[in-house]
């Protein structure tokens, strides 16, 4: 069945390729699919096998323990471009900045079920969380329809020029991260509690607790995923301690340790 896909098919492989931390065990079985077929067929293999299916995008707010991942692993990112869709990881995670929500422009996703129909659904209020999207079970969001605003392209490029410019004076955009790793407490940002108990810029091994952005875990070279985790225990344990809010993870943590 897997000798079936067009896309690619590999097996063992380090997921450490596929996430922006730059870490990750290996993938049982890794499939990058062509198209939305390929997906059935991996679905179906899964099914047949017995095996667990994890789904990931780009690698954005991803940590993959250093054990890998036992089953199968989906990447989906690009494969079903269209002009009129977009990946499952932005839609999946919700993305956002301050000034609003990827889910605020979503006028439609799509979904591939575990039986292989696809399936529409049009959002309504609260159908999207802080930085989440409830995809139903067992099946795997494929695309999405964006209702977007027409403005002049000077002005678009303009602001995105001005937008990247304040990213990297604050994010360490130069180094492997993972992104925000907690979410912000109500009232209160997870960058400012951590800088107060004192862990901007703890360092275990080539982990490191941002220097720049109190919020971000950079990957200085020869990190592994122990040492996020270690560090994340860490930061979860002081601010607990310190102020008794409990932060809660912003990114998905999957694997095994």
């Amino acid at each position: 069945m897997l000798g079936e896909i067009r896309g690619e098919v590999r097996f063992k492989e380090p997921l450490s390729f596929h996430t922006s931390l730059r870490i990750g065990g290996p993938a049982d079985v890794f499939v990058v699919p062509q198209d939305v077929e390929d997906i059935r067929l991996a679905l179906s293999f899964a099914e047949r096998e017995q095996l667990s299916v994890e789904i990931i995008g780009g690698g954005n707010n991803l940590l993959v323990r250093d054990r890998g991942v036992r089953g199968v692993v989906l990447k989906i990112e690009g494969c079903l471009g269209r002009a009129e869709f977009h990946g499952e990881e932005a839609v999946a995670m919700n993305a956002g900045t301050p000034d609003g929500w990827i889910g605020d422009f979503v006028s439609a996703v799509y979904f591939l079920h575990p039986d292989g129909t696809l399936g529409e659904f049009k959002p309504g209020n609260g159908a999207f969380g802080y930085r989440a999207f409830a995809v139903p079970a067992g099946a795997v969001l494929v695309g999405a329809r964006l209702r977007l605003h027409r403005r002049p392209q000077a002005e678009i490029q303009k602001e995105i020029k001005q937008r990247l410019k304040h990213k990297k004076a604050t994010q360490p955009l130069a180094l492997a991260s993972v992104g925000c790793v907690w979410k912000n407490p109500p009232g209160e940002t997870a960058g400012r509690l951590i800088e107060k108990v004192g862990l901007k810029g703890k360092r275990l091994n080539g982990a490191e607790i941002s220097t720049k952005h109190a919020n971000f875990i950079v990957n200085r070279g020869g990190a592994n995923g122990a040492d996020i985790t270690a560090l994340m225990d860490m930061t979860r344990e002081r601010v607990q301690s310190q102020f008794g809010i409990a932060l809660e993870p912003e990114i998905r943590v999957m694997g095994d340790a």
